[in-house]
């Protein structure tokens, strides 16, 4: 069992301040897979303290069936695409520009050309259909492997791996003049 369903567990016990590290360690993470989809700050902060409450709320019948990161990215999942169905558009919003950052170049021509490819690759980014936006950002940023992902979204390990085929795919095709 995990570290983070452990603390879950005490929670369960009624050890609330547990529940503070749980925020402290999630949070963050949170908030930029909810803004990955979302692509709207406000909603991705406000989604992130929706999870936060379900998973409290639920606390008293949590069961670490998989890892707890599993668990809490599948709530965070769910919400937002439950916002999404809601939303009849959405507007293509930059990523956050630290997701991308890269250590300091002095030279400000240098720093104008990875903001303008930063620029391209959110809207690309922005592009992708959700389910493949979500599992990008589920496994280039947030580091998960393929088995966790399949069960946050869940689906088969090898629609992950598809999804993310085709994302990449399509990232190829737009970004592929700057590939030249």
């Amino acid at each position: 069992m995990d570290a983070d369903a452990e603390l879950m567990l005490k929670v369960k016990q009624g050890q609330t301040s547990c529940f503070n590290a749980i925020i402290d360690r999630y949070q963050k993470p949170i908030i930029n897979f909810a803004y990955s989809l979302l692509l709207d700050r406000f909603e991705a902060e406000d989604t992130a303290q929706e999870v936060f409450l379900r998973v409290y709320a639920k606390a008293k019948t949590y069961r670490p069936k998989a890892k707890f990161s599993t668990y809490i990215f599948k709530i965070a999942r769910n919400l937002c695409f439950n916002k999404l169905r809601r939303k009849k558009s959405h507007p293509c919003v930059p990523l956050e520009e630290n997701r991308f950052a890269a250590p300091d170049q002095t030279s400000p021509s240098r720093i104008l050309e990875k903001k303008e490819l930063h620029s391209l690759i959110e809207e690309a980014l922005a592009n992708l259909p959700a389910r493949q936006r979500s599992a990008v950002i589920l496994s280039k940023y947030e580091g998960l492997p393929y088995k966790e992902i399949s069960k946050i979204m869940g689906c088969s390990v090898r629609a992950i791996k598809m999804l993310i085929h085709r994302a990449k795919e399509t990232l190829r095709e737009e970004l592929s003049s700057l590939l030249e």
